[in-house]
C-alpha cells in the first residue's frame, strides 16, 4: 500500500525525524579499534560523499554512548576524559600514558588503557568525519547536528582541537548559510566565549563573539569578567552555576585562577585559618602545597605564611615558592623572598621579576 522508502537518502537532506537505521553490529567487541576511513587531509576521499558521511556519524554517536554506558561511575567517566592528552588527535599508545598507581593491579592498568583507546579513537574519528564534512562543503541539517553532536562531545572529553574548531566553524561558516536556532546561538556562542577567555587569555575577542552574536548569558559574562578581574572568588562560585559543558571549558582556567588566589593570600597575611585558604584556591591544603610546592607551614588548623621579625631582628620570614611550568622552584623562592606571593593579577614571570626590583 506504501512503497517503502530508502534506509539511507540519497540527497544531502536532514536526518529523518524517525532517526537512521538502527545498528545491527555487536559493538561489545572490538570497540577499542578506529573504523576504516582515513582523514580527507590524507587523499581519503570516501567520507566526502553524503550517505556514507551520514552511516560513519551513526557509528561514531553509537560508540560513543555505547562507552558512555558502560561506565561503572561518573567519577570514573571524569577521571577517563581528564586523563585524555590535549595535545593530540593520534590513536592512544599504550606507551604515552600517564597512569599513577602505587597499589593498582596489572588488570585495572590494562582496562584503563582500553579506555582511554577507546576514547582516543573516537575523538579520531570524529576528526575524520569533520574533515570529510569541510572537503565536502556540507552545510545542510545533518551537517549541523554532526558538528553540534562532535562539539558537546568535546567539550566533556576537554579536548578542545575537536570542539574549537567545530565550534567556529558552526558560528562563522554553516550559520550565516543554514541560520542556528537562537537557543543553539547562544548556547554554542557561550562555549565559544569561555573557550578564549579560559583557555587563551583573549578577552578581546571573547567580548567580540558577545558583540557578533548578541549573546545574552549572564553566568558566561559573569565567569569572563571575573577572569578579567581577577575576582577568584567570583569565578569559583560562577563555575559551581553553570552546567557541565561550561564547567568542562571553565576547567582550563582553574590552574591560573588558584595561582592567583594563593599570591593574593600570600601578599596579604601572615597566618590565616587553613580552612579559608582551602576556600580561596577551592582545594585541600596538602594538594595545593603539593601541586604548586609551597613552602608554608601548617600548625594548628592554621597555615603561617611569614613570621614576625622578633626582638633580636631573627625570622625574617619564611620563604615562598610556587614551583612554575619550568621546575625552577629556586628562581621563585628568591623573586618571593620577604614579600610572599606578588599580587599581580595573572602577571607573567617578567612582570614578577620587575615587581620584586629584579
Amino acid at each position: 500500500m506504501f512503497k517503502r522508502q530508502a534506509q539511507t537518502p540519497a540527497s544531502s537532506a536532514s536526518i529523518s525525524q524517525a532517526g537512521m537505521t538502527r545498528s545491527t553490529r555487536d559493538w561489545s567487541k572490538g570497540t577499542s579499534k578506529p573504523l576504516e576511513y582515513g582523514l580527507a587531509s590524507k587523499g581519503d576521499t570516501r567520507l566526502t560523499d553524503p550517505q556514507t558521511q551520514e552511516a560513519f556519524f551513526h557509528t561514531i554517536q553509537t560508540r560513543y554512548l555505547m562507552h558512555i554506558g558502560s561506565s561503572a561511575s561518573v567519577p570514573a567517566l571524569d577521571e577517563q576524559f581528564a586523563a585524555l592528552s590535549i595535545a593530540s588527535n593520534n590513536a592512544y599508545t599504550g606507551g604515552t600514558s600517564n597512569i599513577s598507581g602505587s597499589s593498582g593491579t596489572t588488570t585495572a592498568t590494562a582496562h584503563h588503557e582500553k579506555d582511554l583507546a577507546i576514547l582516543q579513537n573516537i575523538l579520531m574519528d570524529m576528526r575524520k568525519l569533520r574533515e570529510g564534512l569541510l572537503a565536502s562543503n556540507r552545510l545542510d541539517d545533518f551537517a549541523k547536528s554532526a558538528y553540534i553532536f562532535i562539539a558537546r562531545a568535546a567539550i566533556l572529553m576537554s579536548h578542545p582541537e575537536s570542539y574549537f574548531p567545530s565550534l567556529r566553524h558552526l558560528l562563522y561558516v554553516l550559520h550565516p548559510v543554514n541560520p542556528l536556532s537562537n537557543p543553539e546561538v547562544t548556547e554554542l556562542a557561550g562555549y565559544l566565549m569561555l573557550h578564549l577567555a579560559c583557555a587563551t587569555r583573549s578577552f578581546h575577542d571573547a567580548y567580540e563573539v558577545k558583540v557578533r552574536f548578541r549573546l545574552r548569558d549572564h553566568r558566561v559574562e559573569t565567569a569572563v569578567r571575573a577572569l578579567v578581574a581577577g575576582d577568584y572568588w567570583l569565578f569559583w562560585s560562577t563555575k559551581r552555576l553553570v552546567d557541565g559543558y561550561k564547567s568542562k571549558i571553565m576547567d582550563r582556567a582553574v590552574r591560573d585562577v588558584r595561582k592567583h588566589a594563593l599570591k593574593c593570600v600570600g601578599s596579604a597575611y601572615h597566618v590565616v585559618e587553613t580552612r579559608f585558604l582551602e576556600a580561596c584556591a577551592e582545594r585541600a591544603w596538602p594538594v595545593v602545597r603539593e601541586e604548586f610546592a609551597i613552602a608554608w607551614e601548617e600548625s594548628g588548623g592554621r597555615v603561617v605564611i611569614r613570621r614576625r621579625p622578633d626582638a633580636k631582628g631573627a625570622g625574617r620570614g619564611l620563604v615562598v615558592g610556587i614551583r612554575r611550568e619550568e621546575g625552577k622552584v629556586g628562581e621563585d623562592a628568591k623573586a618571593d623572598t620577604g614579600g610572599g606571593l606578588m599580587a599581580s593579577r595573572w602577571s607573567t614571570a617578567g612582570e614578577e621579576n620587575r615587581g620584586s626590583g629584579r
